[in-house]
């Protein structure tokens, strides 16, 4: 479909559907200002606005989707504006626009540097550790640095990790650094070396290498014309030095609301979003003041509340929706019966119809200090829940069971049932009995103690040769896989135990680099301190959507609940210690000088917590019930935000019900992103699929491990250099000797895969020369839309000549995927190629240990039969359906050990 630029029925349709914009969100989108800044308060509807200026944009100002960036808080909220976005396209009928809109970049600022720094500085061979992977990462080399000295180890090292945080979000002078703090800066200089050498790449290092980099060389971002930003308020120093670069050659459209700047503890710089208009010349601002989510009452009470805040006034919020909707408050005596009556509010209105569990959450200032009681009181209804925060994964029974079985592996081993109780711990064989206590709690199957005391023997004994093996083991010990999948409470146990086996690969991951192998006494007695003093702190339950669909009541932190949004919301524990946070203003050890950073910004002061409570009173849609103890042992005062609103909320007595409510659930199907590999493991079994990416069961460490990754990277880095003038061969000997790279093989070990690699890829490449001497692109990005979902891939080379184009497929054997299908991934990427303007004449496979290649046959019927094998898959995704599908790949996959093959679920 051809769009004019200027055209009235396109404009119409992009304002008015599928609903009118506001007045302000249409001055918004349409804004014809470089530099656009947009006050949005909470419930106004920044997405939709955000959404509707990037199809304004592709549509009317026929902006080429390759030239549009979006930065988005979160991958979630990525995930919903990506969504939207197909789904505007879709409904003006826009195909050609949509199957291009996979060349945006719709995603977190942490994922956009990555890309930028894989595809255009030379990074494609690192990897980014998570906030986890990095603290066990420093655990495992922090004593080389110095850490252990004075402090406890674990308290050191995450100072040690924030104070470096600092320096990155900063963007602080390395020199005076170096002057002010020369023993921290020497730490910091070796800790840098030592994640470099490892090739890793963590999130805050991340963004400071794509300033770095882009500073050298400001041409690699050119290419974008208009950068949006969502949550403004939010950025840190150094995302908004990125944002200026990028600014050099693009637009820039942000979106922000001061009242909800929550992250000032970890870097964010509300000032970003004022010192906007002092960056940028003629910036436009646009306020959005229409709240479309919440009821009036809510509305009322949260303007009333933000008056509070003590460094600036705002501008009201106007309620769109007609209804006025209710706002309570209730007094308990103790945490029990606060807990007790919410619990029974949900059940009573569930069971009465009124809404869904999904439909109800509750937001606390802390789930490790006020999540217990509710908890407890949801599981004694048998009520399904889902607990966010930190701590939430070891607040489910089987997730304490497997932790408290593998202290248990140690003779000193021990679990701290409560972190403000150290001395009150549980030893010895007590961990048998509490872990087998329960795991029957949390899956109603009995344990058995012979198979774990067997277990345990073959830990100690060396029949497992990593601690992979070792959890699997453990698993089967108790009857893992006569779990009922198909029953939520077994899946949600099975997603749980998924989580479990991310931390201990975290835990494994440093300590296995280089080859190295560790005594298991050492190992076991590590993971339980780790467990303990890190972990159980950590650690996130799995979201409710991995375990099919469950329909379950939030707990979790306000923290967690921004961008959130139910129909009705408790904010329970408002007590004069809780929320505020006690912690507030309190100081902190860093290694940073104090006088360096904004220290004060870092430890919080009261009119954060003014705005995190606003966050949490805008959650609701329809009900809110704010609540509160009197005591536990002592008297508790009231939190003195109660005292700013309670004038308004509407008291209930505890022995009172909430009244007849009218609540709207609403529910909003997202389009999903699957890579194409993503399918194919769909494809040879659907049970491999759930618990490799829906639950996300770790593979074993081991020596070969990213043996084909290293091949491809190799492989794109010699096709660089023969593009550049180099002959074949000798491109690909001078990739391998600087490229090439195992992480968990001995120097032996990699020199020896190395030789392998040089010369399996020399053999191609002397027989291939010409071939790529053709190559246009290497591991190409595609991205195109098919039903209910898109599909993402890289496609390894795309070979080019006149009037012709070739897709390839590097495979170091055919013993992992079958050639059909492989095939069937090759005919995706063609299909998805041919959709975005580029059609493929050919596609082949390379087998690189064997030298030679097998053609794809590519007819319009082969590939319309791989785009609708790939709808099927998707379907089978979206529906939950992962039975099991026995064959000969059984005997070499992960999960054998712990898999019942004749099981359908």
């Amino acid at each position: 479909m051809g769009v004019i630029v200027g055209d009235a029925r396109i404009l119409s349709e992009i304002i008015e559907k599928p609903v009118p914009l506001s007045a302000e969100q249409r001055t918004a989108v349409m804004s014809a200002s470089r530099y656009v800044r947009i006050i949005a308060g909470a419930g106004t509807g920044k997405t939709e606005t955000l959404t509707r200026r990037i199809v304004y944009l592709v549509l009317h100002e026929e902006v080429a989707p390759r030239n549009i960036v979006a930065f988005t808080f979160t991958d979630k909220a990525a995930l919903s504006m990506r969504s939207r976005v197909y789904d505007r396209l879709r409904r003006l009928k826009s195909e050609k626009e949509c199957a291009r809109l996979g060349e945006a970049y719709i995603g977190t600022i942490h994922g956009f540097c990555l890309r930028l720094l894989e595809e255009r500085f030379q990074f494609g061979d690192h990897e980014v550790l998570d906030e986890n992977q990095e603290f066990a990462f420093l655990m495992r080399n922090g004593w080389s640095m110095g850490l252990g000295k004075g402090a406890r180890y674990d308290r050191a090292c995450l100072t040690f990790l924030r104070s470096v945080n600092v320096v990155n979000d900063e963007l602080l002078d390395r020199g005076e650094l170096k002057r002010l703090a020369p023993e921290f800066n020497r730490r910091l200089a070796r800790y840098e070396e030592m994640l470099e050498r490892h090739r890793y790449l963590t999130f805050g290092g991340m963004i400071s290498r794509a300033i770095a980099s882009l500073c050298e060389n400001p041409d690699a971002a050119r290419y974008i014309e208009h950068l949006l930003v969502d949550e403004y308020q939010d950025i840190n120093r150094a995302q908004e030095s990125l944002i200026k670069l990028l600014a050099t050659a693009a637009a820039i459209f942000a979106v922000g609301d001061p009242r909800q700047s929550i992250y000032q503890w970890r870097g964010s710089d509300e000032a970003c979003f004022d010192d906007f208009t002092r960056h940028f010349e003629d910036v436009h601002t646009v306020p959005i003041s229409e709240n479309r989510r919440s009821v009036r009452s809510i509305v009322a009470l949260s303007n009333s509340f933000a008056d509070t805040f003590e460094k600036r006034r705002y501008k009201h919020l106007v309620p769109a929706r007609a209804g006025m909707g209710h706002t309570f408050i209730v007094e308990f005596e103790t945490p029990l019966q606060e807990a007790e009556w919410v619990a029974g509010e949900i059940h009573k209105l569930v069971s009465g119809g009124v809404c869904h569990y999904g439909d109800c959450a509750i937001l606390l200032r802390s789930v490790s200090t006020s999540a217990q009681p509710f908890i407890d009181a949801l599981r004694k209804r048998r009520m399904p829940y889902v607990v966010g925060g930190k701590v939430g994964l070891f607040q489910r029974d089987e997730a304490q069971a497997v932790g408290r079985l593998l202290s248990w592996l140690s003779d000193d081993g021990f679990w701290v049932a409560d972190p403000w109780t150290w001395s009150n711990r549980v030893e010895g064989d007590g961990l048998l009995e509490t872990g087998m206590t329960l795991w029957t709690r949390g899956t109603g199957r009995e344990a058995s103690r012979r198979k774990l005391l067997l277990w345990k023997n073959g830990a100690l004994s060396g029949e497992f040769r990593n601690l992979t093996e070792v959890y699997q083991g453990l698993l089967e010990a108790l009857d893992f896989r006569d779990l009922d999948f198909s029953e939520r409470g077994h899946a949600a146990a099975a997603a749980n135990l998924g989580a479990m086996s991310n931390m201990l690969t975290d835990f494994e991951m440093p300590i296995r680099l280089g080859g190295r192998k560790p005594r298991w006494n050492s190992l076991v007695k590590n993971l339980c301190w780790y467990l303990n003093t890190y972990a159980t702190g950590a650690y996130e339950q799995m979201p409710a959507d991995r375990f099919g669909g469950l329909d379950a009541v939030a707990v979790m932190t306000v923290h967690q609940a921004k961008g959130l949004e139910w129909p009705l919301v408790f904010v329970p524990a408002m007590t004069r210690s809780r929320f505020p946070s006690r912690n507030t203003g309190r100081k902190q050890d860093w290694q940073v000088p104090r006088a360096m950073f904004a220290v004060e910004r870092y430890e919080g002061a009261i009119d954060d917590e003014r705005r995190l409570f606003y966050v949490a009173l805008t959650r609701s849609r329809d009900v809110l019930c704010v609540s509160r103890f009197r005591r536990i042992n002592n008297p508790c005062g009231e939190s003195p935000f109660i005292k700013d609103v309670g004038a308004a909320l509407v008291r209930l007595a505890p022995d009172e019900g909430l009244p007849s409510v009218m609540i709207g659930s609403r529910r909003e199907d997202e389009v999903r992103t699957f890579q194409a590999s993503e399918i194919l493991t769909y494809l040879r079994c659907p049970h491999l699929y759930r618990m490799r990416h829906v639950w996300e069961y770790r593979p074993a460490l081991a020596t070969q491990m990213g043996y084909g990754r290293s091949l491809h990277h190799c492989l794109r880095h010699a096709s660089e250099l023969v593009r550049g003038g180099m002959m074949a061969p000798d491109a690909i000997t001078a990739a391998v000797e600087e490229r090439f790279y195992l992480p968990f093989a001995g120097s032996k070990e990699l020199e020896t895969a190395r030789a392998k690699a040089e010369l399996v890829l020399r053999r191609f490449a002397e027989e291939h020369a010409e071939e790529m001497g053709r190559i246009e692109e290497v591991e190409a990005r595609l991205e195109f839309p098919v039903k209910r979902a898109t599909i993402v891939g890289k496609v390894d080379v795309i070979i080019g000549g006149d009037d012709f184009r070739e897709v390839r497929d590097y495979k170091t054997t055919d013993e992992v995927a079958t050639f059909n299908n492989v095939s069937f991934q090759v005919r995706l990427y063609a299909s998805g190629l041919g959709l975005v303007g580029k059609p493929v004449n050919r596609a082949t496979v390379a087998y690189l240990n064997e030298s030679r290649l097998e053609e794809v046959t590519l007819s319009p019927q082969h590939l319309r039969e791989a785009v609708a094998e790939a709808e099927r898959c998707i379907e089978g995704i979206l529906e939950h359906q992962f039975d099991r599908a026995p064959g000969k790949h059984c005997s070499s996959c992960d999960y054998a050990r712990i898999c019942r093959r004749d099981q359908t679920t």
